[in-house]
């Protein structure tokens, strides 16, 4: 087989596996963290380029805890969620929704993605091994 292939057929594995990275590295930011009810105030740009703001109380509460207000942005909010109350995980200054259809997205792609990379060089190997 032409090193070419194997080349690229590398390729195609490891961009499937940072796909993966990815839906894990998102699970994990959703998952893990404080989680608290985030009200969005206001979202600009459109589209995937879309960015939303809002507020929430964070490290407790804000009468006689140590909570205080947090002014940031909310992944995964959007124009149709100004003014509602979502559940949200955050850290720092960013709230990120709890929804999971975007990492499962990416695992689902990436697992395909990466299966398609690594199981090629076997079948093109076989459909050359076999007499014509």
């Amino acid at each position: 087989m032409k090193a070419g292939l194997i080349v690229g057929f590398a390729v195609v594995t490891l961009i499937g596996l940072a796909t993966v990275g990815g839906g894990v590295f998102l699970i994990v930011q959703r998952e893990t963290g404080e989680r608290v009810k985030a009200t969005v105030t206001s979202c600009t740009g459109s589209g995937k380029y879309e960015s939303c703001d809002g507020s929430w109380v964070a490290g407790g509460s804000l009468v006689g805890g140590n909570g205080h207000v947090v002014l940031g942005t909310i992944d995964g909010a959007s124009r149709d969620d100004i003014g509602k109350t979502l559940d949200v995980t955050i850290d720092g200054d960013r709230a990120y929704t709890r929804s999971l259809r975007v990492p499962i997205i990416l695992l689902v792609l990436g697992t395909f993605v990466a299966g398609t990379g690594a199981y090629l060089p076997f079948a093109v190997r076989r459909s050359q091994a076999r007499p014509r």
